[in-house]
């Protein structure tokens, strides 16, 4: 995780640093050729973008010495607040998994099990947070940094069906714990089209001191109820994301270039 850190801020310094290929002959006054009609057409910005992202978190700290990763997904909207998008609004929500376990279990309380069904229990953050976001157009390139304030809650739930989330139609939070937190990062958007950009980027992101359920930290007891093994610590870890972030709205126009 930090050596791909590095190298992403490696990357943002190397792109920052490309000077413009000069031209190889200076237009002399009586020879140059007049503007054409291309250069005074500019492409207008899009007031609303999002996105989606992978997410793979490194813990650090208290936390590491209890969760190894963790791995999920996040969406995010951006309002553009000024006219040549250096400046917008970053909503950005999301869940990272950091353990696991399922069983075959029963449905329903018949002496004879009729149904069998896969029984998860995932413990994973959930986010939401906002703040602003600051771009630097770079050629086709754009380099940006933000920072979010917001509220997380650590989770373990219980559902159908295996995987990172279980079915949210039929889960169950059995032990939760929430407060504020913040997050901050730095990415690079690649364009693939006037519309569509790859995202790559890093993040931190600091949750304070939580209380939290380990893999095997939910236990069903003979009497029918279920134990609890609880964990409490300082909960902060880097990530890394590879995703999209795309255009909203109609199709973009372009319109007269301001002198």
């Amino acid at each position: 995780m930090r050596s791909a850190l590095i190298a992403l801020t490696g990357l943002l310094a190397f792109t920052a640093s490309t000077p413009v290929r000069a031209q190889s002959t200076a237009a002399r006054p009586d020879t140059a050729a007049a503007p054409s009609a291309t250069d005074t057409v500019v492409r207008r910005l899009p007031r609303w973008r999002a996105g989606v992202a992978a997410d793979i978190g490194q813990p650090v700290g208290d936390f590491k010495q209890h969760v190894k990763n963790a791995v999920g997904g996040q969406g995010h909207v951006l309002l553009r607040l000024d006219t040549r998008g250096v400046a917008s609004l970053r909503l950005q929500g999301g869940w990272l998994n950091y353990g696991s376990e399922g069983q075959r279990s029963c449905l329903g309380t018949a002496p004879h099990c009729r149904v069998n069904v896969n029984l998860t229990t995932a413990n994973g953050i959930f986010s939401l947070a906002i703040g602003p976001q600051l771009a630097l157009p770079l050629g086709a390139v754009r380099a940006y940094g933000y920072g979010l304030v917001g509220m997380s809650r650590f989770m373990t739930v219980s559902g159908l069906n295996a995987g990172l989330i279980p079915d949210i139609t039929a889960a169950t939070e059995n032990f939760g714990d929430g407060g504020a937190m913040w997050r901050g990062g730095v990415g690079l958007q690649l364009p693939l089209d006037a519309r569509t950009s790859v995202d790559i980027g890093v993040g931190y992101e600091q949750h304070g001191t939580r209380r939290y359920l380990l893999e095997g930290g939910l236990a069903d007891r003979p009497d029918g109820s279920l134990g609890y093994t609880i964990t409490r610590s300082r909960a902060s870890l880097y990530s890394v994301r590879l995703g999209v972030t795309t255009a909203l709205g109609r199709k973009l126009r372009q319109g007269a270039a301001t002198p």
